[in-house]
This record gives C-alpha cells, sequence and structure tokens, in this order.
C-alpha cells in the first residue's frame, strides 16, 4: 500500500484536519471507549494505520504493550514526540499487507479509518487476522457505502441496484497518484471478516449528525450527546457514515 502523497507532505497538517473535525474524532473516541469495555484480557495491541497516533489516548493505559504501526515516518514521528513518556508504546513503520510480526502475538487489532485507502482490502485483514491470537478481537471501522443520505438519494431516484451492489463506491476527487476514498458495502465488509475467520459480536453506527447544518447549528457538546444516544440505541433505519465492528477471530 502506498499512502496518499499528502500525508509525508510538510504543507499538509493532519493534526490540524482532525482539529477541524473534532466532532469525529470524539465521536470515533466514544465507540472505541464502548467496544474496547467487551474486550477481556487487555496484554497486548496492534494500531495499524495509527498515524500521529489520534486514539492511543483511548488504550494506552488500558494494554500493557501498545504497537503504533504506519508507513509514515512523518506521522509516527509525531506520534513518538507526543507519547515519549509513555513506556508501553512502540512505534514500527511498516505496510499493513506486511507487518513485521509473528504470527498470533496480540489481543486486539485496530483497524481505524484505514480500509478506505486501501487497494487490497481482503490483503490486508488477511494480514491483520494473522497477527491476531485465537480469541483476538478486531476493531474495525470502514465508511457505509448504505448510510442514510445515500440510501435516501437512492430511493429517490429508484436506485435499487445501488442497495445490493457490494462492489466497492469510490467517492471524492480523483487525483493521479493518489489513493482514492471507497466506500464499503456491509455485506462485503461482512463476507471479508468471515472469510479471515471473524465472528461479528458488536457494531456500532458513528458520526451519525456528520453533516455541515447539523454541525453549524447544534454545539460540540449537543452533537455528542445525541450521538452517544444514538450509538446505544442503533436506530434500523437509521445508519451513519461510518460504521465500527467489534469481531472475535474463531479459535
Amino acid at each position: 500500500m502506498k499512502l496518499i502523497p499528502f500525508y509525508d507532505d510538510p504543507s499538509f497538517d493532519y493534526k490540524k484536519y482532525w482539529q477541524e473535525r473534532q466532532y469525529e474524532n470524539l465521536a470515533d473516541q466514544m465507540a472505541l471507549k464502548r467496544l474496547l469495555k467487551l474486550v477481556p484480557g487487555k496484554a497486548s495491541l496492534i494500531d495499524i494505520g495509527a498515524g500521529f497516533g489520534r486514539l492511543a489516548p483511548v488504550y494506552h493505559s488500558q494494554f500493557k504493550k501498545c504497537f503504533l504501526v504506519d508507513p509514515s515516518e512523518r506521522m509516527l514521528n509525531e506520534a513518538q514526540n507526543k507519547f515519549k513518556k509513555k513506556k508501553n508504546l512502540k512505534f514500527i513503520k511498516a505496510y499493513v499487507e506486511k507487518l513485521p510480526f509473528e504470527k498470533e502475538v496480540f489481543d486486539v487489532a485496530l483497524f481505524i479509518r484505514i480500509i478506505h485507502h486501501l487497494k487490497s482490502p481482503p490483503t490486508a485483514l488477511k494480514e491483520a487476522a494473522r497477527t491476531l491470537k485465537p480469541g483476538g478481537f478486531l476493531v474495525l471501522e470502514y465508511a457505509n457505502k448504505l448510510h442514510a443520505k445515500s440510501v435516501l438519494k437512492a430511493l429517490l431516484k429508484l436506485d435499487l441496484k445501488y442497495l445490493t451492489d457490494q462492489t466497492p463506491l469510490e467517492v471524492g476527487p480523483k487525483r493521479k497518484g493518489c489513493i482514492p476514498f471507497l466506500n464499503f458495502h456491509p455485506h462485503y465488509i461482512k463476507n471479508l471478516l468471515k472469510k479471515n475467520g471473524f465472528k461479528i459480536t458488536k457494531t456500532l453506527s458513528v458520526s451519525n449528525l456528520r453533516n455541515p447544518l447539523c454541525k453549524k447549528i447544534l454545539p460540540l457538546k449537543i452533537l455528542l450527546f445525541l450521538e452517544e444516544i444514538i450509538q446505544v440505541l442503533r436506530p434500523p433505519f437509521f445508519k451513519g457514515p461510518s460504521i465500527f465492528i467489534l469481531a472475535q477471530k474463531r479459535a
């Protein structure tokens, strides 16, 4: 996998990117906290595509050893500088398709905000599964092709094929040398997990109010209050643009 060039471009501030998206960032953290509460035996964790360690504050105090893995040396340096006092954090430069670890070494693997940038999700997920112990847990996030807004648009256009087509959907501007941003059909992800020996134990709809109008009108505290309610209730008719899954590797 080759990351989008701007991740290593000094002119692009990835930290600022997330600072301007506090709702999405905190919604991610909320979901991760909720899912990690369901995980027993927290000894070792691998954060695949960790970037500058955006989610490390959520998990670093819960695990004896945490490995932050990313192909971007710039991102890892930022993470290392930020968490240099945390002795249980290790920083590894590597690509997800070829992780430098033996098989079955981790209790938990995080796969958050990464699968939408991969050319071969099956290859990457197979490699992540290889590093997990039997009975280990995977927290996977994916961009949802069937979020509420897209489903409504398809229904208004009478495009029923859109609802069943499991082909990953490329969104956003297409630029030469850049990996596309992909949205995935829930059944595509479920089948991918099943093929790699995972059983889904929990699913959360996340960033449910990620709408420019909502974010402009509602204060951050209100957005997060409503977000927490929606994550807990999981209304079947309302699916957000980001889906978090907790899956367990079969023994």
